[in-house]
């Protein structure tokens, strides 16, 4: 693992041009060495640094920095983002160090900040949901007394075909019909055919313990695969909004400091360490 200056000295960068390239999104952070209270250093994966091509990212990150409307990020506003971001992380951690549920609690958070990760990096989000899914799975099978499932009634997934109407309004729109569709602007007139029963469906988790509150989500079709009592959880309505596959999407996507803070490799290791955990 290399800190900003040892990766600045051995490819013959600044220090400035290291901090470009995370605050442009090319380069990962793999883990924070804490310095004291409010201390911390960058570390980042040798390896993982290899496989960029540097040069061609500096120029790229240069182009950029000059086009218009290129917004400059202030470098003391994220300092005190992530300060807070770390104090944050201490406090709860310092918060749960004795209780009971510990493990527990733990899991929860770092499962809480890996749905923004799969939120942001489309590449990654099978693998991310289909992590998030094994540690629910477990959490749920070890600790259902913690946790609450609700199971969240969605419509079902339909194929539509417009109507000459529809179509007519769409190319006067200058719309595709999907992008027409997508609106939900399609009407009455419009042929629909169920394709998948419930498709739009979640089974909620809930913790609420001793303060600390976690809310979890699973497609109906993932949570099937090993939730069988499925049809016996209590019941509510998902509220929705247009048509549209990202309403399987629940939460936020990663902020910038969140990532430099809680880094995806650390929380993916945490989370395998806790499946790779026997019962």
């Amino acid at each position: 693992m290399l800190t900003i200056s040892q990766l600045a000295a051995k490819y013959n960068i600044s220090n400035h041009q290291v901090h470009d390239l995370i605050d442009f999104g090319y380069l990962n952070i793999a883990g924070i060495k804490r310095d004291g209270k409010k201390g911390f250093t960058y570390l980042f994966a040798e390896e993982e640094i290899e496989a960029l091509n540097l040069p061609s990212l500096l120029q790229e990150i240069k182009e950029r920095k000059t086009r218009p409307g290129n917004r400059v990020r202030k470098k003391t506003n994220d300092f005190k983002q992530v300060i807070r971001l770390l104090d944050y992380y201490d406090r709860f951690m310092e918060n749960v160090s004795y209780h009971p549920e510990k493990e527990f609690l733990e899991v929860c958070f770092y499962l809480f900040h890996l749905n923004h990760y799969a939120k942001t990096y489309t590449t990654k989000s099978n693998a991310l949901y289909r992590l998030k899914n094994k540690v629910l799975k477990k959490l749920y099978r070890e600790k259902p007394h913690l946790m609450e499932a609700i199971y969240l009634l969605g419509p079902d997934r339909n194929k539509i075909w417009l109507c000459e109407d529809c179509k007519e309004a769409a190319r006067a729109a200058n719309q595709s019909y999907v992008s027409y569709l997508k609106a939900g602007k399609y009407c009455p007139k419009c042929s629909i055919s169920p394709v998948e029963k419930e498709y739009y469906s979640l089974v909620e988790f809930k913790v609420d313990l001793d303060g600390f509150k976690f809310t979890f989500h699973l497609p109906r079709s993932s949570a099937l695969k090993w939730l069988k009592e499925l049809d016996q959880l209590p019941q509510g309505v998902r509220q929705m909004n247009h048509y549209d596959d990202r309403m399987y999407l629940y939460g936020r996507s990663v902020s910038r400091c969140e990532e430099k803070v809680l880094p995806l490799n650390y929380i993916e290791e945490k989370l395998q360490q806790y499946l790779d955990k026997e019962d």
